[in-house]
């Protein structure tokens, strides 16, 4: 007479085997994700079913002085009916899941062509250009800010006397000229900005923001929605004001 021995094991797979004389048949259940729910589901019924036509062969069998434990055989249909719910209820989350994939994604293409303000320090000067959206918090109040505007090669083509107050956005009002009053080149250029603190031997912490127009959406190495700016990827949660 054969036997059976199925369990189920902490990821949420259900396992067992057969045994019929000197032949073990092994069955599992495929794992419970996204591309292999249907044959999971499929699995658990097959060994189910395979459970069910062997408890009846045990209780047709069975010993009438030493009848079956029926604490263990309860046990077991509740970790089937368990499992079950399990997989449909991970195969419903897939679902919504996807649902919402597809909704952020269609969100996020009304940011394509868009100029957005978001946290950082470069942005690209185009011909015609009639405001720059740059400004720059302080962590703590500053004794003095030095504001300056630096080319792509990394030199001061303008330098302003910035706000000291801490816990507000700043505003950096610049006129797209150098320290001579000249017109500078349409080009890629990087805010920095440099407090003094009052304290001899104290640091300020400054937060710049900048600006570029979006052209693509995609996905940083974690996962979070990226815009793709002036050639960078920068978080959505890094978007500041959309213009």
């Amino acid at each position: 007479m054969g036997t059976s021995d199925l369990t189920i094991n902490q990821f949420g797979t259900a396992s067992g085997t057969k045994s019929t004389g000197s032949k073990t048949v092994t069955t599992n259940t495929a794992t419970t994700d996204e591309a292999k729910t249907a044959s999971a589901t499929k699995g658990l019924g097959d060994n189910f079913q395979t459970f069910l036509t062997m408890l009846t062969t045990q209780m047709k069998n069975q010993d009438p002085l030493k009848p079956m434990d029926t604490n263990d055989m309860t046990k077991q249909l509740v970790e089937f009916a368990n499992v079950e719910q399990n997989i449909g209820t991970n195969s419903r989350l897939d679902k919504l899941l996807k649902l919402q994939g597809a909704s952020t994604a269609s969100t996020n293409l009304a940011y394509l062509n868009r100029t957005v303000a978001f946290e950082g320090d470069a942005f690209q000067y185009t011909q015609g250009m009639t405001q720059a959206p740059l400004a720059y918090e302080l962590d703590t109040a500053a004794k003095s800010v030095r504001v300056d505007i630096l080319d792509s090669q990394g030199r001061t083509v303008r330098s302003m006397k910035g706000d000291t107050a801490a816990g507000t956005k700043h505003v950096v009002n610049w006129d797209f000229k150098d320290d001579n009053g000249n017109a500078v080149q349409p080009g890629a250029y990087r805010l920095n900005i440099a407090p003094v603190s009052p304290q001899k031997d104290g640091t300020v912490k400054a937060t710049t923001y900048t600006f570029g127009s979006v052209s693509g959406i995609g996905n940083d190495k974690n996962g979070e929605t990226a815009l793709t700016i002036n050639g960078n990827e920068v978080p959505l949660s890094k978007i500041t004001t959309v213009y």
